[in-house]
């Protein structure tokens, strides 16, 4: 099970009246033949005592193999991993006892590759598909090593409505009843959605009409960083991101207004 996001929610019809004010107003959507969604990379190790860990930059999280219910971030969130046979483990990740995601990890004959499908529930109750593709590029043995994304999938591509005043930006996507408000002076802003982890902050920066800055906290630690960068006639807009500690695996999402 590979790190999770989610979006939702917000106010559409301020960003429809703020529609002439900024080409940033708008509805987008992912274009993923133009985005770069692969190369990063994440650590699957196994302690002495048994538990395990998946690791993203800094950012990290424990299990054990038993079907038990482990901590994910926060008090609410929860991930059980069973074994079902040699080469596959299933993760299933709950939000206060109720299933949002149930995903599958196999490795391949010989170890090198591994792939996940998952199914995750958004706070509506509908649901779509994800895959991955992940090369082993660090030495160890099954599920441990390190790895690489070779191939992301996904069934979903919900529409985001954006609304920026010049001084704050607000990101709503309805389907996932997620939104964010953040000033664009670098104030930390708490995205709201059901299935959010507790202790998530996101800051904006302006670094220019066209160019804004992020930062992502965990608990006031930095996890994540990256910018939003709008093109020249206001189409498209590209959001680079990266771990912190693995700033040289960018991925960038590619958006185009509707």
């Amino acid at each position: 099970m590979k790190l999770l996001t989610s979006f939702a929610l917000f106010c559409a019809a301020s960003a429809l009246a703020a529609q002439t004010i900024s080409p940033w107003n708008g509805t987008w959507k992912l274009d993923r033949a133009k985005s770069h969604l692969t190369g990063q990379t994440f650590t699957i190790s196994k302690g002495a005592d048994g538990m395990w860990t998946q690791s993203f930059g800094t950012l990290s999280f424990h299990y054990a193999v038993d079907g038990k219910p482990y901590p994910l971030f926060d008090a609410d969130h929860t991930v059980s991993v069973t074994q079902v046979d040699a080469h596959t483990q299933k993760f299933v990740t709950q939000l206060k006892g109720k299933t949002t995601d149930v995903s599958t990890d196999t490795i391949s004959a010989d170890g090198g590759v591994m792939t996940e499908t998952a199914v995750h529930t958004r706070p509506n109750g509908t649901t779509y598909k994800t895959t991955e593709t992940d090369k082993r590029v660090g030495g160890g043995d099954g599920f441990v090593g390190t790895w690489a994304s070779e191939e992301v999938g996904s069934t979903s591509n919900n529409p985001t409505i954006i609304t920026y005043s010049g001084d704050a930006i607000s990101f709503v996507t309805p389907a996932n009843k997620y939104s964010l408000t953040a000033k664009l002076d670098g104030t930390p802003a708490i995205p709201m959605s059901p299935q959010m982890t507790e202790g998530i902050t996101i800051s904006y920066k302006k670094a220019s009409e066209n160019h804004l800055d992020w930062t992502t906290m965990l608990n006031g630690k930095v996890v994540a960083q990256g910018y939003d960068e709008l093109a020249a006639n206001g189409t498209s807009y590209a959001s680079t991101s990266w771990w912190i500690g693995q700033e040289s695996e960018k991925t960038i999402y590619v958006y185009v207004k509707q």
